[in-house]
């Protein structure tokens, strides 16, 4: 039943992230290099969607959210290594899941690479390290450590009023957004809506089981391969049956809409697609979560790990983007030249 309902929904998100080309390395850097709101937005609807989902349900005792500690210096350096390794792997960790579906091999190879850094860090030679980082930790109050612990609001009505607050300004900022300007597959609305309530229901589906946490990839990637590889069942849960989905999803969706090719690319950007794999992994395993489990279950909880992670995630984006653009536009710019060069030489070549 449990496995039924976990794949079904991961197809679900995975049509749903096909179809809106929802990556969340393509929003941070379309934002960053093309001024490209779109995809933030449907982040921004997502997240809207689930803070006041999960605050709801919490308050009404359906739901008990885990939240992480908070070890800053984990957060910090595992979210930037993240942010820089989902750039040279071409796609963050649900981005790679779903273009896996699609057809792409160099997504695959991601796949493989991400699979290999969380081992290596989660359980293998690397985890003194991760152990180290996370063991700085900070309480705050005494209680959870989110938003609301930091700033003491214990208050049922002045959280509500938090909340209600910024979901307002923030639907103000999504109502005034102007129309999309490149539209192959959703909107980012209906991107948006959909994500964003397959993410809730992630967290409904994962309360059955008893699992205290929602949608996820980096735990449920950890526990596949620990049970493909030695048996291990004890970490399989509802989201790694969501996680087998989401391929599955997005291949459906490929299919109907004629985009499921295998597509190879050129064996340099596998090799390094590979290589940008591992370090999404490493940094998800030190840092507790990848985009999804800290940049939106985690940031359901307004969780200050969550928050530090993904804000850290995005300056590793916009930092590994600046360098690859400047090192592909100086490449260009040098084949540029060089054709001039044999044009202005009539064609000749010495």
């Amino acid at each position: 039943m449990i496995a039924t309902a976990g794949i079904a929904l991961g197809l679900l998100l995975g049509f749903s992230l096909q179809r809106g080309g929802y990556c969340m390395n393509t929003a941070f850097r379309s934002f960053y290099l093309e001024k490209d709101r779109s995809l933030v937005r449907a982040w921004v609807l997502v997240l809207i969607i689930n803070i006041i989902g999960v605050t709801l349900f919490t308050d009404l005792g359906i739901l008990n959210p885990l939240v992480a500690p908070f070890f800053w210096p984990a957060a910090v350096i595992g979210g930037f290594v993240f942010g820089v390794g989902m750039v040279v792997a071409g796609g963050c960790a649900s981005g790679t899941y779903y273009r896996c579906g699609r057809g792409m091999l160099g997504s695959i190879a991601a796949l493989v690479g991400f699979v290999i850094g969380t081992a290596l860090t989660d359980g293998g030679a690397l985890t003194p390290l991760q152990q180290s980082l996370r063991g700085y930790t900070v309480t705050v109050g005494g209680g959870d450590a989110t938003v609301f612990g930091l700033l003491g609001i214990s208050s049922l009505w002045l959280r509500w009023g938090v909340i209600l607050v910024l979901a307002a300004a923030a639907g103000l900022w999504l109502a005034r957004s102007p129309k999309q300007k490149f539209l192959i597959g959703w909107s980012w609305q209906r991107t948006g809506l959909f994500v964003g309530l397959a993410a809730f229901a992630a967290w409904l589906l994962s309360a059955m089981q008893g699992r205290e946490f929602g949608l996820s990839f980096t735990q449920p990637t950890v526990a596949l391969t620990r049970f493909v590889i030695g048996g291990d069942s004890s970490g399989i849960s509802v989201a790694s049956f969501m996680v087998i989905g989401v391929p599955l999803g997005a291949f459906l969706a490929a299919k109907a809409a004629g985009e499921a090719v295998l597509r190879m690319p050129d064996p340099r950007r596998f090799v390094r697609q590979f290589g940008g794999g591992i370090t999404m992994g490493l940094g998800a395993s030190i840092a507790g979560g990848c985009n999804i489990g800290h940049s939106i279950t985690g940031m359901s909880t307004l969780g200050l790990t969550a928050m530090v992670s993904t804000m850290f995630i995005i300056l590793g984006c916009w930092a590994a983007t600046g360098v690859i653009y400047r090192i592909e536009k100086k490449h260009m710019e040098e084949q540029m030249r060089l054709a001039m060069a044999d044009i202005a030489s009539g064609g000749e070549t010495v």
